[in-house]
């Protein structure tokens, strides 16, 4: 009798902590929905630390942005805030190899293939919204499904170096276009009314003080899985 009551106590010391644990996994909180960035740095080029911190400036300000636009909620984001992936394609193959039938999406796709096959990236990923710059020479930045890519026009422009557009603050703004399209915001259907909203022309001369989103763009975002209030609380 004496050794079956030993071994109960024995059992019961082992089933204790699994018990805690199994209670606190059962009441661990989900992980953040975030934005997560990338740098592509192409194989015949070196990464260039300027564009690594104005990238990061760049989506910190848009955090501060957002959240002034909806009246504190805003998007998460990753840590690191942009991770330097290094590609094996040169810097032209991302807005020069064919990938699909209209050229002008050729970088976008291109990228997306590049950045899944470096680091997971996809459309509609139920964690992360995925902004991705890439080092190749082009200018037809693009968003949506999640997914917003940019190219070497922009890193240019948002360290002050783009050959025509000195302002950086447009090419903040820029992203913060790109990425309202990645987060499913359309253009406004009445681009006389709103030329000034961030998804329409108010990237150009207008951020941050003068660009906003419309009413129906918040609304979208305060439904959104991907913003949280400053507890992070989501607010969907």
């Amino acid at each position: 009798m004496l050794r079956r009551s030993l071994l109960i106590a024995c059992w019961g010391l082992f089933l204790l902590p699994w018990a805690v644990w199994a209670k606190e996994a059962g009441d661990k909180v989900p992980p953040l929905r975030v934005v997560r960035i990338v740098y592509l740095v192409s194989s015949d080029r070196k990464e260039n630390p300027a564009y690594t911190a104005a990238i990061e400036a760049a989506i910190r300000d848009l955090q501060q942005w957002y959240a002034r636009q909806l009246g504190g909620p805003t998007f998460r984001l990753h840590d690191p805030v942009v991770e330097v992936v290094h590609s094996t394609r040169p810097a032209a193959w991302y807005y020069e190899n064919p990938h699909g039938n209209i050229r002008d999406n050729w970088g976008f796709n291109n990228t997306l293939a590049d950045a899944e096959r470096l680091c997971g990236a996809k459309q509609n990923d139920p964690q992360y919204v995925w902004v991705i710059y890439s080092d190749g020479p082009g200018d037809k930045g693009r968003g949506g499904g999640g997914v917003a890519c940019l190219p070497e026009n922009d890193l240019l422009g948002l360290v002050g170096k783009h050959p025509t557009e000195k302002d950086k603050s447009r090419w903040v703004a820029g992203l913060g276009h790109e990425l309202g399209h990645a987060f499913g915001l359309p253009h406004p259907a009445d681009t006389k009314k709103h030329a000034d909203a961030l998804m329409w022309a108010g990237i150009y001369g207008k951020y941050p003080d003068r660009a906003y989103l419309t009413d129906e763009d918040k609304q979208a975002l305060l439904r959104s899985p991907f913003f949280y209030d400053e507890h992070d609380g989501p607010v969907k």
